[in-house]
């Protein structure tokens, strides 16, 4: 589905990924270190055009193009499987700082809980993606089970983030991207 509105964060900018995003995208997915722990991308970047054009119609599933502030592209962000109280959060790959990456998380579950008004977002990791189940457990997303997912060869956990939990993590997270911005600004001016 296409959002009309760009999110705009202190570090980065979320707008719905556009067909002429393709090639960007594309390679982003082709990244083998970036998508290890994510589906294996076949085909080709006018195959991955018409994905996007497909899943900008396709109910209850968004697609950011995540960029610094200045509109490069540095990641891609999703909300997907989108119900009466809940949805999904994943088809992240990041590219830009780690407070960036952590912003661009955070807008989306924004999205999730403030635009689209659902109660709980659920998210998976690899298990042994430290880094990925880190950010998860910061913002307060509670384990409810693991499972050998045999397509992608890991182990994955699933987890469930509802409204309450994320409310109470989000600002002490803020808190640090802040302190980033501000440090970010300060030093582009000297």
């Amino acid at each position: 589905m296409i959002y009309e509105k760009e999110i705009t964060g202190l570090t980065v900018k979320l707008r719905s990924v556009e067909e002429s995003d393709a090639e960007a995208t594309y390679a982003m997915r082709m990244d083998a270190e970036k998508v290890r722990y994510m589906h294996k991308v076949t085909g080709t970047a006018e195959d991955q055009r018409r994905y996007i054009a497909a899943q900008r119609k396709k109910p209850g599933d968004y697609l950011f193009l995540v960029t610094d502030l200045s509109g490069k592209p540095i990641g891609m962000r999703g909300i997907y499987d989108v119900k009466e109280n809940s949805a999904e959060s994943g088809r992240t790959i990041g590219y830009g700082d780690a407070f960036q990456n952590m912003e661009a998380l955070l807008l989306g579950i924004d999205f999730a809980f403030d635009v689209l008004g659902v109660e709980t977002v659920y998210m998976d990791a690899a298990a042994d993606n430290s880094s990925v189940r880190g950010i998860q457990v910061q913002i307060g997303a509670k384990e409810y089970k693991r499972e050998f997912l045999e397509h992608l060869g890991y182990e994955y956990v699933f987890s469930a983030l509802t409204k309450e939990d994320y409310a109470e993590n989000r600002a002490k997270i803020m808190k640090l991207i802040e302190r980033h911005a501000r440090r970010h600004a300060a030093g582009a001016k000297a």
